[in-house]
């Protein structure tokens, strides 16, 4: 991040590291990234919390006058019409976040935990096979992904997003 002197301010990431090693909620954002990268969008799409799926379905019928029963079964069925549209947007959305090209060469670190169901996941860009591991902290970009414990599962929350068209 920069301040308006264009000075990088350093931001650290809320919570509490519980291991030195990536862990799992690390790992599936990980496949987000890929997934949206590689534009494997069923698997984007499976990797978000209810709560984000259901309000990227709501953005997309409001900002395109679809019925949301239209809507929701684009959302969860893989055959439908609609589908393919939905997606698209979906993808149009993240990619005006996250440029395509940062997509590549992410690594994984270990996950900063608010609880045991809420943490940040942080992908640090520019991480190549030859350097899978870090051996001092050292700031670095790269996405941090918000992240949920639902269902068993570690999937990507970004509620937030219903704020970008």
């Amino acid at each position: 991040m920069v301040n308006n002197r264009r000075e990088a301010i350093t931001l650290n990431i809320p919570g509490e590291k519980r291991s030195l090693l990536p862990d799992e909620s690390g790992d599936q954002a990980g496949k987000f990234a890929e997934a949206i990268r590689d534009n494997d969008m069923d698997t984007a799409w499976k990797l978000l919390s209810k709560e984000t799926r259901g309000m990227r379905m709501g953005v997309w019928a409001t900002k395109n006058n679809i019925n949301m029963q239209e809507a929701y079964q684009a959302g969860y069925n893989p055959d439908h019409v609609r589908r393919h549209e939905m997606m698209t947007d979906f993808r149009t959305t993240v990619l005006s976040m996250w440029a395509l090209e940062d997509l590549t060469d992410l690594g994984v670190s270990p996950s900063s935990y608010i609880d045991d169901t809420h943490c940040f996941a942080f992908l640090p860009f520019g991480v190549t096979k030859d350097e899978n591991t870090i051996n001092s902290k050292r700031l670095m970009s790269g996405l941090i992904i918000p992240m949920l414990f639902e269902d068993n599962e570690w999937v990507v929350d970004m509620p937030s997003w219903r704020f970008i068209y």
